[in-house]
C-alpha cells in the first residue's frame, strides 16, 4: 500500500513538473514571438512611409512648374512681362511724346480706354508702358499733365490771374470745377484760389 501511496506521489510530482515546464515554455515562445513582430511592425511602417514618400513624388512630378506663369513667380516691373517687343514699346513712347507735346491731355474725353484706341493699343499695355516711364497711375499722370499745364499758363499769362477757378478747370480738361480744385490742391499744396492770389502779389512787386 505505500508503495503505491510512493508511486503516486512520484507520477503526480513528476506531472507537476511537467506542467510547470510546459507553462514556461509557452511563456518564453510568446516573449521570443514578441520579439519577432517588433521588427514586423517597424518593417510595415518603414514601407508605408516609403509608400507614401513615393505618392508624395508621383504628385510633384504631375506638376509642370515650367507651366506656371512667370508673373505669378516673381516680382515683375518691367514690359518684358506682358511680351511687349522692344519696337512696340518704343513706338508706344514715341505716341505718348507726342501726346504731350500736342498737348492731347486737355481734351475733356481722354482717358486710358480713348488714348489706348488712339494709339491701336490695348489699356493694359498703355497702363504698364506708362507706370515704368512716367513712374505713376494713368490717372495720376493725365491729372498732372493737366494741372502743370494750367500753372504754366497762369505764370506766364497775365490774363489768366483774374480767370474764374471754372474757366481754369475746363481749359485744363476737367468737367468738374470741384474735381479740378481737389486734384489741384493735391498736387500744388494750395487751392487754385490761394494761387491765384500769390502769383497776382508776386508780379504787383516785379
Amino acid at each position: 500500500m505505500e508503495t503505491w501511496v510512493i508511486i503516486s506521489l512520484v507520477v503526480l510530482f513528476i506531472i507537476i513538473i511537467g506542467l510547470i515546464v510546459y507553462y514556461i515554455s509557452k511563456n518564453n515562445n510568446k516573449v521570443s514571438q514578441g520579439t519577432i513582430l517588433v521588427p514586423d511592425v517597424k518593417s510595415k511602417i518603414d514601407i508605408e512611409e516609403s509608400s507614401s514618400d513615393l505618392v508624395e513624388n508621383k504628385l510633384i512630378e504631375k506638376v509642370d512648374f515650367k507651366s506656371i506663369p512667370e508673373e505669378i513667380t516673381k516680382d515683375t516691373k518691367v514690359v518684358s512681362s506682358l511680351s511687349i517687343s522692344s519696337k512696340t514699346e518704343n513706338d508706344l513712347l514715341k505716341k505718348l511724346e507726342l501726346f504731350e507735346k500736342n498737348k492731347g491731355f486737355i481734351k475733356k474725353d481722354v482717358n486710358l480706354a480713348t488714348l489706348s484706341k488712339q494709339f491701336e493699343t490695348n489699356t493694359k499695355y498703355l497702363s504698364e508702358i506708362i507706370k515704368i516711364h512716367r513712374q505713376k497711375p494713368f490717372n495720376s499722370y493725365l491729372n498732372e499733365l493737366r494741372v502743370y499745364y494750367i500753372v504754366n499758363r497762369i505764370k506766364n499769362e497775365p490774363k489768366y490771374i483774374n480767370t474764374k477757378v471754372s474757366y481754369l478747370a475746363s481749359d485744363c480738361g476737367f468737367t468738374s470745377h470741384s474735381t479740378f480744385t481737389t486734384i489741384f490742391t493735391q498736387i500744388m499744396n494750395e487751392s487754385p484760389s490761394v494761387f491765384l492770389k500769390r502769383i497776382k502779389e508776386e508780379q504787383k512787386r516785379i
